[in-house]
């Protein structure tokens, strides 16, 4: 079954691997995995912690632009909807995950990354920036003003905001001022995981009359506050709960792996190890009483759906 993953720090990765003389990492590690696990369509995240600047930024973005493009015509890359067809081909689409690079003329390099072909982005990781504050951030304060002109721009340009990593204070802020769907690309519910990246069913309720999508996160700490459970089989659980909660047309994926990442070698839940295991949690799914339709909605067809509606 198709999958579309809603984030994958392949950004950080290839730029990284440039660094070290690598240049093709995206084409000769990532391209195999993807379609080992019948992934069709992945936002390739670039990553930023909260140390970076904007010229960081910058650097990150250029490789992958530039490595995407390379790829050309053998993937899609998607930048508009006339890009969301049904042509079988890997769909590889541009994120960034924190904006901590950006500290003024946010208007100006918010239209830079979208120009760079970045349509998915969250305004900030765990930490407290500019523009936000994440989960580890301050917790009585959101949304700057700068970050109120970010979220205004990115509507107008036809970008998704990603409410991942946000904290409750500036997750409701955007809730407030967002006149279109939000996304969470990689988060379960809190529910079922005390973590803090997890969403609260009262957010998870704010997603849906967003008219957004929950992407379910393979990391096990996002699973289960138990470490026997932190497999695919209580990832299947988490959405089959989102899915009973807010409907099945607000569920999909969002992997988060990190099989490429140094030290990060049991970071993801058993049986989802990396990229080319992806169909594992389809079968979870099943598992759950989730059918072969609610599956391919979740898998492939929510993401598509909500892409279709925000692109220009």
């Amino acid at each position: 079954m198709r999958i579309f993953d809603l984030h994958a720090d392949i950004g950080w990765d290839i730029l990284h691997k440039e660094e070290q003389g690598c240049n093709d990492a995206l084409q000769n590690e990532h391209l195999p995995k993807l379609e080992a696990g019948e992934i069709q369509g992945v936002c390739i995240a670039s990553f930023f912690d909260g140390s970076e600047d904007w010229q960081q930024m910058q650097k990150m973005v250029e490789t992958s632009r530039r490595q995407i493009s390379e790829l050309l015509p053998d993937i899609t890359w998607i930048k508009s909807q006339a890009d969301l067809n049904d042509d079988n081909k890997i769909k590889l689409l541009m994120s960034v995950e924190g904006m901590c690079g950006i500290v003024d003329d946010v208007e100006a390099k918010i239209q830079w990354l979208y120009d760079q072909g970045v349509r998915v982005a969250s305004l900030c990781w765990n930490e407290k920036n500019a523009l936000a504050n994440g989960v580890k951030g301050d917790v009585c304060q959101g949304l700057s003003d700068s970050g109120k002109l970010v979220i205004k721009k990115m509507e107008e340009l036809g970008m998704v905001i990603d409410v991942s990593h946000a904290n409750e204070k500036t997750f409701w802020d955007i809730v407030e001022i967002a006149k279109g769907p939000i996304i969470a690309t990689h988060s379960n519910a809190r529910r079922l995981c005390g973590h803090d990246r997890n969403l609260t069913d009262q957010q998870l309720k704010a997603i849906k009359a967003k008219g957004g999508i929950v992407g379910l996160n393979a990391a096990r700490h996002f699973i289960s506050d138990h470490d026997d459970q932190q497999d695919v089989a209580h990832l299947g659980a988490h959405g089959r709960y989102i899915a009973d909660l807010i409907g099945c047309e607000h569920v999909a994926i969002g992997f988060d792996f990190m099989d490429f990442i140094p030290d990060h070698d049991n970071a993801m839940g058993k049986g989802l190890a990396s990229a080319a295991c992806a169909q594992n949690l389809v079968e979870a799914l099943k598992a759950q009483g989730l059918d072969e339709k609610q599956c391919q909605m979740i898998a492939y067809d929510n993401a598509i759906a909500l892409l279709r509606r925000v692109l220009r």
